[in-house]
């Protein structure tokens, strides 16, 4: 798309605009390739955007942000979890979703504060509005693969570790806990793990087939109160066994009703997980220095 013939001072690169908005590069290349956002090209082939047109798609995003503003990465401020609930219809966005959680982030010490916030209070909120009819079902639904489509994209952009701990993540709960596994890969992606995600596993014998190929260092299982526990028994029969022989630990989180699994560690926060993560890649790392 065409800027048209600006003013000199209006002209801004790439990095400066993503500043401005408070997303990387990559997320506004997108923006931009997607034609939310409109750019020209220098003979070279770089992108080159209108401040006022960043400032105008800020606007849209954030409806209370308002010029003159200092501009660094905090400058876009789209408030608490709680107050997205008020704005759901403009969060079903995945773009705007993921722009939420960027302003979001540098607001709690690590992802494991984040996510409790995001699950306790606009997850909750779209929670008890879906059950008492304010949110449809296909809003419902929608907001939520927002908010996991986003959440993996922001996690995407967190490198592991050189030789770093291997994580298996899994849900064996059903659909319901990918948000589970998409926040606890941003949890462990941001402590340094490298990270398996197998989504959603429903089959019996498919995590013991994988611990003993992968032989990874921790499986986190997670899966929410809504979890039927008798399928549970059945998913996890034999994890236990298949992580003690490889020498894996099994950590599982939420609040489903988990079966019993040999020394399995148990969280009820993804706060827990992040600071048993980070004990465990601390240590590992004391191991290696020779500590």
């Amino acid at each position: 798309m065409s800027i048209g013939t600006p003013r000199p001072d209006d002209v801004i690169t790439l990095p400066v605009a993503a500043t401005l908005l408070g997303v990387g590069p990559t997320t506004l290349k997108r923006w931009s390739d997607q034609g939310r956002i409109p750019h020209t090209r220098t003979p070279g082939g770089h992108r080159r955007f209108l401040r006022s047109a960043i400032l105008d798609f800020r606007t849209l995003v954030d409806p209370r942000a308002s010029a003159p503003v200092t501009y660094t990465p905090l400058s876009l401020r789209l408030g608490e979890p709680s107050e997205w609930v008020d704005r759901t219809s403009s969060l079903v966005d995945a773009d705007r979703m993921e722009a939420a959680l960027v302003a979001l982030r540098p607001t709690h010490d690590h992802w494991g504060t984040m996510a409790d916030a995001v699950l306790g209070d606009f997850v909750q909120g779209l929670r008890m509005r879906h059950r008492d009819g304010r949110l449809s079902e296909g809003s419902w639904h929608a907001l939520s693969r927002s908010l996991v489509r986003s959440v993996i994209r922001v996690s995407g952009r967190l490198r592991p570790r050189a030789g770093s701990q291997v994580a298996l993540l899994a849900s064996p709960g059903g659909c319901a806990g990918s948000l589970l596994v998409a926040l606890a890969e941003a949890v462990l992606r941001e402590c340094g793990y490298t990270v398996l995600g197998l989504g959603s596993v429903r089959e019996p014998g498919v995590l013991e087939e994988v611990i003993a190929e992968q032989q990874p260092h921790q499986v986190v299982l997670l899966a929410d109160a809504e979890a039927d526990s008798h399928e549970l028994v059945a998913r996890l029969r034999g994890v236990g066994q298949a992580a003690a022989r490889r020498g894996t630990e099994v950590w599982l989180a939420g609040g489903a009703s988990w079966p019993m699994i040999h020394g399995a560690r148990r969280m009820t926060s993804f706060t827990a997980l992040h600071d048993l993560a980070a004990m465990r890649i601390g240590r590992d790392e004391d191991v290696r220095a020779g500590t």
